[in-house]
């Protein structure tokens, strides 16, 4: 790391500096220049007063733009490290197979819809809306019972891969002569019912008439009085003898009850249906197999760990987990021919669009519409170029106007005024002069959406919007392409470069002042974000580790590493803008959310998002976002801070695809160690369970397992 402080505003002045100095015997080093290799810079001496700092900010002039403070976070935090256990397998480990308890045919392999409070019926789905029963246009999935003809009672007919729960009923045999002989215990139910009735009012009858007799001993004749007793005592017979049957009718309906629920398989978890084995219309015994449900309420985790380690960990151990989380994109636009070179976002508060470019000669402009506003059209609209184009940039919210800035490989500067999203232009609104003299590789806006950089080759050349005006160029430092440029609220333009170099750059009116150099990168990114905040830029350390430094010490504050072996880093990294609450504290700002770019293989073209601390510390991986294809990413950027926050990439093979993004930040999974295990002399098998009815968790996906370090030091 070198801290410099060069001024520069043309080439002339840092001629006529040379010459006092070559009066003073400098053709040596001047000699020695000459011999360098070609496109090397030509130093340029300190002032002979030694006050290089004081002169760079004197030649420079004014701010370019108005600056802000840098704001102050509180120190990182020096204490026990968690043990981070990378790329534990997901296990769905609860099966239920599902066979049948009685011999009989399968008349369904179904389940039955849900009756909502409104009276219509609805199939749930855990990964998407319900679908609902349209008696008019039933779904082909929908089936009724043979027995069922008025067709009162629709069912979904289960395939390998739905989602059932607990208790539900997913496959019905033939019941008929279970049912036949239930019908026939409940008629003599319902007759002994009907007998014991009468028996009852007989034996009432006879009672009351035996009672009258003791009040009237002497006028009743003695055999009356027993042929009533007898009469009782036939009704009291009767009515024993039809208790009995009740009963018995009513075991016997029990037992139809019963065998009738064997005839209907049921769930005992929730979870996703396998292997299928028996279709409707086969014929299965008891104990046969029907199917299998694979639970999908609990998970296990399971991680090898190095042996050093396993003195910190205790069965039971809560831990967090950090899953990983495919997510397709949202929608996809293919207006491009040729490989996409650069995206950005409008700053319309109400209505972003997207710009995508290409090496077509294409630059489209099209609205996601995420509001889905029926009247809005997302079809692109093309914003012509006579050569391909190679980079572009949008103003931010709050600018005068909205732009959008391009840069082709005739080396031209364009500017289209985008401002109206209903009337988009046809024709550039400057054609900025004069042209570099190769292509521009890259463009980007100042904060206040006033000013621009272009990149071509070595050159780097601020603007003036939206006028087009050139108003000077950085000095020459670096060897090798610059690759990306990044303006801060700070007042200060970072550059990278393939000489493995990033340069902090103090802008002013009359030029800018080179006031550190960050050196040692790895240069396997083209692209290295800065955070919105202006105090922290990232840094390829290596293929599975970016560093977080301090913009303005250079000092290393936090890292964002890629256990995966097939996930190193690429292409670019950004953060996602963010606006912040004016009256929160610096300590209180939520993290940075990053978006990296890598992956090989099976993994090629995957976009990993990030928290990472503010104060610096260990990243947390939150989401992985996966175009379809598996294609190399070469463009990507965040929407600014809006309704719907979206994130918008280009590929190679000219696609443009959107995700949208959560608001909230991810609630944080927990889960506990169950077992820890020797695998083999330097490693342990550690397995960690947890609840899986919130994330979904698909089984043999990944996850990172997090074991938080000890309150307090051995």
């Amino acid at each position: 790391m070198r801290k410099t402080s060069t001024a520069y505003r043309n080439p002339a002045p840092a001629i006529t500096r040379l010459r006092p100095w070559w009066k003073k015997g400098g053709w040596l080093l001047l000699l020695a220049a000459g011999c360098a290799p070609t496109g090397s810079p030509v130093p340029v001496p300190p002032p002979d007063d030694g006050s290089s700092a004081t002169a760079a900010a004197a030649s420079i002039g004014a701010p370019l733009y108005e600056a802000q403070p840098a704001p102050q976070f509180p120190p990182l935090r020096v204490g026990p490290e968690p043990i981070i256990i990378p790329n534990c397998f997901v296990q769905y480990e609860e099966r239920q197979q599902v066979s049948a308890e009685v011999d009989g045919r399968i008349e369904l392999l179904a389940a039955p819809l849900t009756r909502r409070p409104d009276g219509r019926y609805e199939w749930p789905r855990p990964d998407g809306p319900p679908i609902l029963y349209d008696p008019e246009h039933p779904h082909p999935n929908i089936v009724f019972h043979p027995r069922d003809p008025q067709r009162q009672y629709p069912y979904w007919r289960l395939q390998e891969g739905d989602f059932v729960q607990a208790g539900q009923t997913v496959c019905l045999l033939d019941d008929q002569l279970i049912q036949t002989r239930r019908e026939a215990a409940e008629k003599n139910r319902l007759a002994a019912l009907e007998v014991r009735e009468q028996a009852q009012k007989g034996a009432d009858f006879a009672q009351r008439k035996i009672d009258l007799y003791k009040n009237n001993p002497d006028v009743i004749p003695q055999s009356t009085i027993l042929d009533d007793r007898i009469m009782l005592s036939r009704f009291l017979e009767n009515l024993a003898q039809v208790n009995q049957q009740i009963v018995k009718a009513e075991q016997e309906l029990k037992e139809a009850d019963l065998l009738i629920q064997k005839h209907r398989v049921t769930a005992t978890v929730s979870g996703i249906i396998r292997n299928i084995a028996r279709w409707p219309g086969e014929y299965v015994r008891a104990g046969e197999k029907i199917l299998e449900i694979q639970s999908t309420d609990k998970v296990r985790l399971e991680g090898q760990l190095d042996v050093q380690y396993a003195a910190r960990l205790r069965r039971h151990m809560t831990v967090s987990v950090e899953p990983t989380l495919p997510t397709a994109p949202l929608m996809t636009l293919s207006a491009h021919r040729q490989p996409v070179a650069g995206v950005a976002v409008s700053g319309h508060a109400e209505r972003p669009l997207v710009v995508s470019v290409g090496l077509d000669g294409t630059a489209v402009v099209w609205d996601p519409n995420l509001s889905q506003v029926a009247e809005r059209s997302s079809l692109g609209h093309n914003l012509p170029h006579p050569a391909p184009v190679r980079s572009v940039a949008c103003t931010p919210p709050g600018a005068p106007r909205q732009l959008v800035v391009t840069g082709a490989e005739d080396g031209r500067l364009r500017i289209w005024d985008i401002d109206d999203p209903e009337h988009l232009p046809a024709q550039p609104k400057v054609e900025a002069e004069p042209p570099h003299v190769t292509g521009i590789g890259f463009v980007a806006i100042s904060p206040d959406g006033r000013y621009a950089a272009s990149a071509a080759g070595r050159e780097v050349w601020l603007w003036a919007l939206p006028s087009g005006e050139r108003l000077y160029a950085l000095p020459p430092d670096h060897r090798d392409t610059v690759t990306s440029l990044a303006f801060n609220p700070q007042g200060q333009l970072v550059t990278a470069s393939r000489d493995r170099t990033l340069k902090v750059w103090k802008l002013g009116r009359e030029g800018a002042a080179l006031t550190r150099t960050l050196e040692h990168r790895a240069g396997l990114l083209d692209v290295l974000g800065l955070s919105p905040d202006g105090a922290r830029v990232l840094f390829d350390h290596d293929k599975s580790r970016l560093d977080l430094l301090h913009l303005d010490s250079g000092q290393t504050v936090g890292q964002v590493i890629n256990f995966s072996p097939n996930l190193g880093f690429a292409t670019l990294a950004l953060f996602q803008p963010q606006t912040l609450p004016a009256e929160l504290p610096p300590e209180q700002w939520p993290p940075y959310t990053l978006a990296t770019v890598g992956g090989e293989g099976d993994l090629k073209g995957t976009v990993q998002l990030w928290h990472l601390p503010r104060s610096g510390g260990r990243a947390a991986e939150i989401a992985r976002l996966i175009p379809p294809g598996r294609v190399a990413i070469t463009a990507a950027a965040f929407s600014p801070p809006a309704a719907t926050p979206f994130f918008v990439l280009g590929t190679d093979k000219g696609t443009v695809h959107l995700w949208t993004l959560p608001k909230a930040p991810p609630h944080r999974q927990e889960g506990r160690i169950v077992t820890i295990d020797a695998a083999d002399p330097r490693s342990v098998t550690v397995r960690v369970e947890m609840d899986n009815r919130t994330l979904r968790l698909l089984d043999k996906s990944t996850a990172t397992v997090i074991v938080p370090p000890p309150d307090k030091l051995p």
